[in-house]
């Protein structure tokens, strides 16, 4: 994985800052917002890459400004008009906001999507956040019923960062997707609660200047160092995580991420331990003997167009995980395609199909190169050091369907022209296919699955309101036992 580090590390040391807008970032969880950011960003109204989340409000409102509405159909319009209105509370400068957000829910989902929603059966959390020119803070507290990992009290969500030239430094405890998958991300989803991290990353993506790089286009680099949980197999270990994506063309989105899991209270911390995992081979049995970092690296490739009047979009997703000879190996896989326009005198729609394969090597990969080897069951997101895996809190960082699990999903999303929006999704496939003593967090043994959802989102004379419905149905294979359930959920929250 040594390419990534390179160019991760290289792209740093090329930089002069500028001046930056120090702005808060928009969160990952919204798909309503999710797509108009993607409706524009395909119409070349957003020209900065849009598959790092968060993103930069002051990025995306910098596009805003110069955007030309005659150039844009009707829908676009109407989602340039919402995304302007969802920005305005993020740009007001030097003035205290609030908020206050309730949640009750009966079977809160275990394989979670972009889409956010409750955790817990009863969530109740306020906050207060502040904007200056230079500096940014939120603090956010929330109360939880009955929560699965034991934690009541959270501090989700909070985050204070200055701005220095064109970067934000910052200590955040922020939910993050890296990739353009809408049911999930191989290698950093919202899936698991966020990890506390201390946080480098761009507030503008504008090109280089230079003649030689400028061919990258916008670009937008992400470094985070987490702090994990004591209550696991390593205890406190940390989590090292970068991410480098840049647009090349209007319609061209490319990404490379890389992440690490290393040092803790039974393994190698201080320098020589972070330099050996950033740079260290993992077929090196001598770098072996002092470390043994879990690490996962790959990259995302996300590309537009349009045909007979109709955009469409393909991407992909290719995570590693293991390496050899500095390159990423044991790959897991996602592909999707995705279409979207307007949707009668209704609003904008979003179609999208998703599959995601996250067994190490996994079978069409297998069969492309020739080998027909079994399945390597039970590698994806697990580790022989770091035994509790790729996972914080009791769930998977990477894609929430965790190890060994082949899942496809097709989606519909509607963003009507009253500021409403409705999502569906239907999910089916089997989990955890290689039953094996690995650990896996959302089914014991191979699982056959089949999961409905409907969303629905509006604002009210005070907050905005989410309601949402779905059945789950599950079939054990060893055990040959069968159970469905039905989920619901209702959130409100205000923001001032």
């Amino acid at each position: 994985m040594r390419f990534i580090t390179t160019v991760g590390l290289a792209c740093i040391g090329l930089l002069c800052g500028t001046a930056g807008w120090a702005g808060p970032w928009i969160a990952p969880g919204d798909s309503a917002l999710r797509h108009d950011i993607q409706v524009l960003a395909d119409a070349g109204v957003i020209t900065s890459p849009v598959s790092t989340w968060p993103l930069s409000t002051g990025d995306i409102a910098a596009s805003l400004d110069i955007a030309r509405p005659a150039a844009l159909t009707d829908y676009e319009m109407a989602a340039l008009q919402r995304v302007r209105r969802r920005l305005q509370t993020g740009m007001n400068m030097d003035r205290m906001g609030w908020n206050v957000d309730a949640s009750v829910a009966a079977h809160p989902r275990l394989i979670r999507t972009f889409e956010d929603g409750p955790r817990e059966d009863a969530e109740l959390g306020v906050g207060i956040e502040w904007t200056g020119k230079r500096f940014a803070t939120s603090l956010q507290g929330q109360w939880v019923a009955d929560p699965s990992d034991g934690d009541e009290w959270r501090a989700d969500q909070s985050y204070a960062g200055v701005a220095l030239g064109n970067w934000m430094l910052a200590a955040a405890i922020t939910d993050r997707w890296w990739g353009p998958g809408w049911q999930g991300s191989l290698i950093m989803s919202n899936n698991a609660r966020p990890i506390p991290a201390i946080t480098l990353e761009r507030n503008s993506t504008a090109p280089f200047e230079t003649k030689w790089l400028s061919w990258l286009g916008s670009w937008d680099l992400m470094v985070m160092y987490g702090f994990l949980e004591s209550n696991r197999a390593v205890p406190n270990a940390h989590f090292f995580g970068l991410r480098f994506n840049f647009k090349p063309l209007r319609n061209l989105e490319i990404g490379f991420s890389r992440t690490a899991m290393y040092c803790g209270d039974t393994q190698p911390c201080g320098l020589d331990a972070f330099l050996d995992m950033l740079i260290r081979d993992d077929d090196d049995s001598a770098s072996i003997a002092k470390s043994n970092p879990n690490q996962l690296g790959g990259f995302d490739v996300r590309w537009s167009h349009a045909m007979f009047g109709q955009p469409f979009a393909l991407y992909t997703q290719w995570i590693g995980e293991d390496e050899n000879g500095f390159l990423p190996t044991q790959w897991m896989g996602q592909f999707g395609g995705e279409i979207w326009g307007n949707f009668g005198g209704l609003g904008s729609y979003r179609a999208f199909l998703e599959w995601t394969d996250s067994t190490c090597d996994f079978t069409l990969y297998r069969n492309i190169r020739g080998d027909h080897d079994p399945a390597n069951g039970g590698c994806a997101y697990n580790h022989n050091t770091y035994t509790t895996g790729y996972r914080y809190r009791g769930r998977a960082i990477g894609h929430s369907t965790d190890s060994d699990s082949s899942v496809f999903t097709l989606g519909w999303l509607l963003n009507d022209n009253d500021d409403r929006s409705w999502l569906a999704t239907v999910a089916i496939g089997n989990l955890n296919r290689h039953t094996t003593s690995t650990p896996s967090t959302v089914a014991p043994h191979k699982t056959r699955y089949r999961e409905v959802e409907l969303v629905h989102r509006r604002t009210l004379w005070v907050g905005d309101l989410d309601v949402g419905l779905g059945y789950d149905y599950r079939k054990d294979a060893v055990t040959d036992v069968s159970n469905g359930e039905v989920r619901a959920f209702l959130e409100w929250g205000v923001k001032y």
